[in-house]
């Protein structure tokens, strides 16, 4: 999407396999993100050990599809049919082989802004799943949301409760 953000977001999760001693996050999530152009992105996750792990991307398109990651390799299929053939290396292994490069280059990688818009995106799937609503990339990125502590101090630490959908506010 050309490193824009979506213009908005709503979901669903809950907690199917966790329990009170593990907080009060969801362990299943379904968010559509919206951008301006109308197009969709469809996520999905679940931590519940002894399920399937599946981290794939999968593209429709109006002149075909395409997938990165579960498979053997990446692939298009339509008139612009490709897949790529050459080896697979460990990609935590490229990603330092490339920063290693870009230090000794003296062109350090600089992914801030990408990063930041990821982990926001995130934000904005939870925000949407734990209060239902359907919010935008504006509502969220100014939200008044705090989860810090009220002290820090050594000892227990209370709880928040569980999100509800419909109930729990944005905030």
């Amino acid at each position: 999407m050309h490193d824009e953000p979506p213009v908005k977001a709503s979901g669903v999760g809950g907690r199917q396999c966790r329990d009170e001693e593990q907080g009060q996050v969801y362990d299943h999530f379904a968010v559509c993100y919206e951008y301006a152009g109308g197009q969709r992105l469809y996520s999905y996750c679940r931590q519940i050990p002894g399920c399937a792990n599946d981290v794939s991307d999968h593209y429709v398109g109006t002149k075909g599809t395409a997938e990165w990651g579960q498979g053997p390799h990446p692939f298009v299929t339509g008139p612009n049919a490709w897949k790529y053939r050459g080896p697979k290396p460990n990609m935590y292994d490229v990603e330092h082989q490339e920063l290693f490069a870009s230090i000794r280059s003296k062109s350090p990688i600089n992914n801030g802004l990408y990063m930041c818009r990821s982990t926001m995106m995130a934000i904005m799937g939870r925000m949407a799943c734990y209060t239902g609503q359907t919010l935008t990339w504006d509502q969220c990125f100014n939200s008044k949301q705090d989860f810090t502590p009220a002290k820090y101090e050594w000892g227990p630490m209370p709880t928040p409760s569980v999100a509800k959908p419909g109930l729990t506010p944005f905030v």
